[in-house]
């Protein structure tokens, strides 16, 4: 049986990881992932444990600008997810999938992955996971309305989903407190309304935004 107070490292470290992810210190977060991969070689790590360190590779190169750079860890996280029937970590490496194939312009794939597993997802109560799954239809939706040359009903309607989707991440990231999220997501939707002419939503996001942000400085 496995040291208990190793599983309590492992998810401390894992809260640390996230938190850098979150602070955009990236290099910081992959020396720390990959620290924590050579200590779970050593300790003979699970299943579970193996694949969420390819993914949290795979997320840092996500959010680094480097997306392709993680595709290969994503797919096998999820290979070996599938595997052992570990249904959020499976859930998990598809989003990373799909932020790589929004890179390569692939939203139509990336869009019926993430619709696929979202009712699965949202059952499990994961706010970051969901926040973050709600975030990649957003980008599909206005990737996929990107690449429509002409101004059509269609393209709106993307368009109008892609704000709906940022709506529902924006309130998984406000469960969890998570500043960085909620920005993210403000300036998502303050581009999109920007875009449609709808300067006075626009800004209301962007205010918004500022609020969040001060109030979070004044809380430091």
């Amino acid at each position: 049986m496995k040291d208990l107070s190793h599983d309590v490292a492992y998810d401390i470290t894992l809260q640390q990881i996230n938190l850098l992810i979150r602070k955009k210190d990236y290099a910081k977060a992959m020396n720390h992932v990959e620290t924590l991969a050579a200590q779970l070689e050593e300790d003979d790590a699970d299943v579970h444990q193996r694949a969420k360190v390819m993914i949290l590779k795979a997320r840092i190169h996500e959010r680094a600008g480097t997306a392709p750079k993680g595709f290969s860890l994503a797919v096998r996280a999820a290979t070996l997810a599938h595997r052992a029937h570990l249904l959020p970590i499976l859930w998990e490496a598809i989003g990373c999938i799909c932020g790589v194939l929004h890179s390569l312009d692939e939203f139509q794939g990336s869009l019926q992955m993430l619709e696929n597993i979202m009712p699965q997802l949202l059952e499990s109560g994961d706010c970051d996971l969901s926040a973050r799954s709600y975030s990649l239809i957003a980008d599909a939706q206005v990737g996929l309305a990107g690449l429509m040359t002409q101004e059509t009903l269609q393209r709106k309607e993307k368009l109008t989903r892609g704000l709906e989707s940022l709506d529902m991440a924006f309130g998984e990231f406000a469960k969890l407190q998570d500043v960085g999220g909620q920005c993210d997501v403000l300036a998502k939707k303050a581009s999109i309304l920007q875009f449609n002419g709808d300067r006075v939503l626009a800004n209301d996001c962007a205010s918004q935004y500022l609020s969040i942000r001060k109030s979070a400085m004044e809380e430091m």
